[in-house]
This record gives structure tokens, sequence and C-alpha cells, in this order.
């Protein structure tokens, strides 16, 4: 899993130097409208309207965007021309996974991330996946998440523009830009730790023992519990 982990942030790297020298990733160009493929959607933002959530986010031109979860109505709505779309949630209650996609006729195009609404849209509403950081919709500047495989601990967040200052357990590291306006720091530890950003201290209480899918307090902050395939776990801590 660690080998997964950190594989995975390679990928993210380079994804992000491709962004960069396009002029950064903000929704769909001509150049998606003309390939062939279908891509799955990608929900960057959110907005609280009165007790409702409302996502955002791009995909192919005039795609359906459909979000699928156990137990709960799938919901769906469809892009405009440039492949933006506005998603209205119904009011929801507990932890919430949702699978987003666009349907093809009978078929699919899955995305790789689930969005996870806790307590209703009360609590944090996050982009999670395997081996990749976490991205956190509702988040600001400074630390959104730390993911941890129980080998490789993964801090990120977003900036304004200017580098941020991370310590982890006493380390300075060195951030990596992963695209808009993101960033990642990665070491080779578990367990709980002392994560510094900009100078506001963090307490990372270490990663959830679960082996299934748990969403609980852990510390001052929120942890996430997922399994990864083949046979490995990976968590997520969301701080308040």
């Amino acid at each position: 899993m660690k080998r997964r982990m950190m594989v995975a942030c390679v990928a993210v790297l380079a994804a992000a130097a491709c962004s960069d020298r396009q002029g950064g990733v903000a929704g769909p160009t001509g150049a998606d409208e003309a390939s062939p493929w279908v891509r799955p959607p990608q929900i960057d933002g959110v907005m609280r309207d009165g007790g409702v959530l409302v996502l955002r986010g791009g995909a192919g031109p005039n795609a359906r965007v459909v979000l699928r979860a156990p137990d709960t109505a799938a919901v769906a709505t469809t892009a405009d021309g440039a492949g933006r779309f506005e998603l209205r949630l119904p009011p929801l209650s507990g932890d919430v996974r949702f699978t987003p996609e666009v349907q093809v006729g009978e078929d699919a195009a899955v995305s790789p991330e689930t969005l996870v609404v806790i307590q209703g849209g009360a609590g944090p509403v996050a982009l999670i996946a395997a081996g990749q950081p976490t991205v956190r919709l509702d988040g600001g500047e400074g630390l959104d998440a730390v993911d941890s495989d129980g080998a490789t601990l993964m801090a990120s967040g977003r900036t304004n523009g200017a580098a941020p200052s991370i310590n982890i357990n006493g380390a300075d590291m060195s951030p990596a830009a992963i695209g808009r306006g993101r960033w990642r720091a990665v070491i080779g530890q578990s367990g709980a730790a002392t994560i510094t950003v900009n100078g506001r201290r963090f307490d990372y209480p270490g990663p959830g023992a679960a082996g299934s899918f748990v969403v609980e307090r852990a510390g001052a902050g929120w942890r996430i519990t997922w399994p990864v395939e083949p046979a490995g776990r990976q968590t997520t801590w969301l701080p308040d």
C-alpha cells in the first residue's frame, strides 16, 4: 500500500505538471469536446444554499451527471454546452458516500473518486480516492487533509499562490504543487503526528483501525477509514 500511495503521488505530480503547462484546470475545453473518450465528472466546489448542498463541477458538454449512493436515491443533472454542471443534493442525514459518474446510454464513466458528505453536510465534504490526496471541498487555505496507508503520511491543502511552510514531526518539508492551487507533502512515517502549516499546529491522531468504511470523530477533526484493494486500507483525517 505504501508503494501504491507513492506511485499515485508521482502520477498526481505528472498530471499537475501537464495542467500547469496548459494554464491550469478550470473546466472542459474545446479539446475535451473533440475527444472520443467520455470522461467522468470532476466535482470542484460546494456551496450551502440554506439547508441544501449545491455541488459544482465539470464534465463533457451536455453530459448526464449522476451521483449514486447506497440506500439513497440517485441524483442527476445535465451539464451545459461548456461542460459545467450544478447539482443540488436532497436533504441528507448521517454520513453519505456518493459515486460520481457520467451516463452514456446504459453504460457509465465512473469517477475514481468517492464524494463523502459527513453528518448530512453539517460536517466536511470531501473527495477521497485510493493513493491520492483527499480534496476538501469545504476547506480554506492551510491544511485540508492528512491521508495515510499505515506506512506513508501525506498532508495536503490549498494556497493562495505562495508555497506554505510545512513541518511534520519536527522535519521541515518542501510541499509539491499538484494543480488547482493545491499542494501536498509526503513523509515515510505512520502513527500520530504534529503537523504545522504556516505556523498553525495540527495534532494528527493517527490512522484508523477499522477494516470497513467508517466515519468517526478523532482528535480535533473527522477521520474516514476505508478498505483499499487488494487488502489494504486508507485513512483520511479532516481537521476542524
